[in-house]
């Protein structure tokens, strides 16, 4: 039972942090201008933030979440 727990908790810490890191990467795109809006075609800002890598690795999208 307990073994269970662990692993539940490991897999929604797992999820959190990935959903954290995407949401980061897509904070700073907006922040550094990478991605703009565009009243002409509104929906090319979504194309952007999915695609859009604005640092080198994903450890520093998680710290710059977690610390700013």
């Amino acid at each position: 039972m307990r073994e269970l727990v662990i692993l539940v908790l490991l897999v929604s810490l797992f999820f959190v942090s990935a959903r954290l890191i995407h949401v980061e990467n897509q904070r700073y795109a907006m922040i550094t201008g990478l991605c703009k809006f565009d009243s002409a075609s509104p929906t090319a800002i979504y194309e952007c933030l999915r695609n859009v890598r604005t640092r080198d690795s994903i450890l520093w999208h998680l710290y710059y979440a977690l610390t700013d």
